[in-house]
């Protein structure tokens, strides 16, 4: 009988056990994807435990000049800031200032959506697992409006892409909405919040919600844009503070290590209850399903990822089998990837200084397939892959859209006939105007000049801001104008909204 028992516990499979971090075999892969992939400066941490046992910068802050990146070298985090967002809304329900399933309303009263269903019963639950039924509309935050009021409130008024929880439909509002009523219950901004209630206790020191503050740090890192003929050059920090909770988060690697130490001890910072273990766990459990298609396919590759879903300000997903809670970030000029399987409390934080890449995700699962004892895959090739394939799917459909075009057509009417102002409740007004023999397109701080494709429709080349449109350039945007029955034009089709002519 002990020898069948035996054999039965060999049988059983075991769960495999964190593994140690093989430092040198970590900087080499990290050294390579850097040259491989253009990136000019990155910072890493990884924590087990209460163990910070990698902390590291490689390159430089800036191309071309000597000052290297360290691990106290500021860089933004966006969109791992609605982890942050989503842990501050947690401490108030802690405090039962407010609940998860509250009216959104309840504490913001300007807040509606188009949706008569969903503006009557969204709640703050809704907001962080992005089932709003809303799509992104960032270029209103991007583009319009430095008012973070003025945003959401434009944002609810604008088109819903599906139904009111019916679908997962990542979207950046929410989270700036969220971030908005958590500084109000704080008596003063979501930043002011987040400094108080997560960066002082976690002694995050170098850690900040400005992009003032960041980008005036002495030691910060400046953002690259790799461009779509592989260039790589410098672009200036997005001054998104409007965004708010969404996504405006800087800090360090050394900063970012005691943030995994917290979420991965359940709450707990240096020995100290600062969030009950049940309520963050809250945030890290699933909440709404969702598919990783598109550019999310890049990020949750199949054969990592068997299933997945968001949490609160949180991806929840396995990877290679491990339960695993991440959120990525994307700036003009930077990316970032969290990445913590808390079932083992490992984590991984890795930020660098260039957009569009795959560096930061190849270093957080080469990091995690070395905690966690698994055979080691080649995520730098497969990100240069993702990427090369991306671009490639970028010409191709450049190159259709020159194929598609019907040669030898022409306006409909005169040029001057399309000059005028168009409106769009949600968007506002953009006003088209005749510059000596071409049409210019005015909207919010973005303008464009109108070049003819055929017929009625003309492509809006970037001209403004000036040291924005070089990261346009994997971007089509197109101007329809609509005609009336009676031949006069009526509207466009602008940002893939339709504006309505204005009256004169």
């Amino acid at each position: 009988m002990r020898r069948y028992a035996l054999i039965a516990l060999l049988l059983v499979p075991h769960p495999a056990r964190a593994a140690d971090l093989d430092p040198k075999a970590l900087d080499e892969v990290i050294e390579r994807a850097m040259k491989e992939m253009n990136v000019p400066g990155a910072a890493v941490v990884v924590v087990r435990g209460d163990d910070v046992v990698y902390l590291k910068g490689f390159g430089v802050r800036q191309k071309g000049r000597p000052e290297r990146v360290t691990p106290d070298t500021v860089f933004p985090v966006a969109s791992c800031s609605k982890g942050f967002t989503a842990t501050l809304l947690a401490m108030l329900v802690a405090d039962e200032k407010l609940k998860w399933d509250d009216k959104v309303r309840d504490h913001l009263d300007t807040f509606r959506l188009s949706d008569e269903l969903a503006d009557r019963e969204v709640t703050l639950r809704d907001l962080l697992c992005h089932r709003t039924g809303m799509p992104r509309h960032d270029v209103l935050w991007a583009g319009l409006s430095t008012d973070p009021g003025e945003v959401i409130k434009r944002w609810g008024k604008a088109k819903a892409s599906t139904s009111f929880r019916s679908t997962w439909e990542y979207s950046n509002v929410p989270f700036t909405t969220a971030g908005l009523i958590a500084g109000r219950i704080e008596r003063g901004d979501w930043a002011a919040a987040v400094q108080k209630r997560i960066f002082d206790p976690l002694q995050m020191t170098a850690s900040s919600c400005t992009s003032r503050a960041g980008s005036s740090a002495a030691d910060h890192a400046t953002p690259h844009y790799l461009a779509f003929d592989k260039s790589v050059s410098q672009v200036k920090w997005d001054e998104i503070d409007h965004a708010g909770g969404a996504g405006c988060v800087n800090s360090t690697a050394a900063d970012l290590a005691n943030w995994l130490r917290f979420q991965i001890a359940g709450g707990k910072f240096d020995g100290k209850r600062l969030l009950p273990e049940r309520v963050l766990k809250e945030t890290h459990a699933p909440q709404m399903l969702f598919k990783p298609e598109g550019a999310f396919a890049l990020y949750f590759p199949k054969r990592a990822t068997r299933f997945s879903s968001y949490g609160l300000g949180w991806f929840v997903h396995d990877y290679r089998g491990f339960d695993c809670v991440s959120h990525g970030g994307t700036l003009t000029g930077f990316r970032a990837q969290c990445m913590l399987v808390p079932e083992k409390r490992v984590g991984v934080f890795v930020v660098c200084n260039l957009r569009p890449s795959l560096f930061a995700e190849a270093v957080a699962k080469t990091a995690l397939d070395q905690l966690l004892g698994l055979p080691p895959e080649d995520w730098v090739k497969e990100g240069k892959a993702s990427l090369e394939l991306l671009d490639f799917t970028t010409a191709v459909r450049l190159n259709k859209r020159k194929t598609d075009r019907k040669p030898d057509t022409k306006p409909s009417l005169p040029l001057k006939s399309y000059a005028g102002s168009y409106d769009e409740p949600a968007y506002g007004r953009a006003a088209v105007a005749l510059d000596g023999e071409q049409l210019r397109v005015k909207w919010g701080k973005l303008a464009f000049r109108l070049e003819h494709y055929h017929f009625d429709t003309f492509t809006a080349v970037p001209v403004e801001p000036a040291d924005e449109v070089a990261t346009l350039d994997r971007t089509t945007f197109d101007v329809v104008f609509r005609l009336s029955a009676a031949g006069d034009v009526e509207g466009m089709t602008f940002l893939e909204q339709d504006f309505a002519r204005a009256k004169k």
